[in-house]
């Protein structure tokens, strides 16, 4: 797979939208309470995200991957109130802001040697060809820290199947009675070690090379 992984802030407006375009497919079941409307939870977390806390795989320029990551400090969302109000309204705007706000930017980790796995996706057209197991991957060799964890919801079994192979392992099953009662599943945390993924990853390319 020929491909790049850059910084969302390396990228250019057009991609950006792109990568946003996906974005709002992606996790269009988590935030459709918000807007039923794509195109708003595009602007709104355009002007919400922390461009420097994400990747964007491309391939030939299109984007086709999307990964964030928290820290025991912060997480990549911080939304923007002015833009809640632009994108929202002023009565819904200020709701979401009071409210979904201190939830999207509270971290899941505590720990200042774990990073969190965040908002994953991929574009549907491609996937089953390693995009996000390239993300992985980079996130793992850029970023400093030893430990990861992330979610994946229950429903997901391919994806949690994938995980496993790749040696992740589940660490807790959540209670989240809006993720079960929209019939996804509920949430699983997940946890690898980063030395031990990039000796996994490294091994796998070298059996891949092998001939037949």
């Amino acid at each position: 797979m020929n491909h790049t992984i850059k910084p969302l802030s390396a990228l250019t407006d057009a991609q950006t939208a792109q990568a946003f375009d996906m974005f709002a497919e992606g996790f269009y079941f988590i935030f459709s309470p918000i807007s039923k409307d794509k195109a708003k939870l595009r602007e709104l977390f355009m002007a919400s995200f922390d461009r420097d806390m994400a990747w964007v795989c491309l391939i030939e320029g299109k984007p086709v991957g999307f990964i964030a990551y928290g820290t025991h400090e912060r997480q990549p969302v911080n939304m923007n109130k002015e833009a809640c109000l632009r994108v929202l309204g002023p009565v819904k705007g200020r709701l979401v802001y009071r409210f979904a706000a201190p939830i999207l930017a509270k971290p899941h980790t505590q720990d200042p040697g774990e990073g969190y796995l965040d908002y994953l996706t991929t574009d549907p057209a491609c996937r089953g060809r390693g995009i996000g197991t390239a993300m992985f991957r980079h996130v793992c060799e850029t970023l400093p820290y030893g430990r990861y964890t992330f979610e994946v919801l229950s429903k997901n079994e391919t994806a949690i199947r994938l995980y496993a192979k790749l040696g992740m392992r589940r660490v807790k099953v959540k209670n989240d009675p809006v993720a079960s009662l929209v019939g996804h599943g509920k949430p699983i945390i997940m946890a690898f070690e980063r030395d031990e993924f990039l000796v996994r990853m490294d091994s796998h390319s070298q059996h891949s090379l092998q001939p037949s």
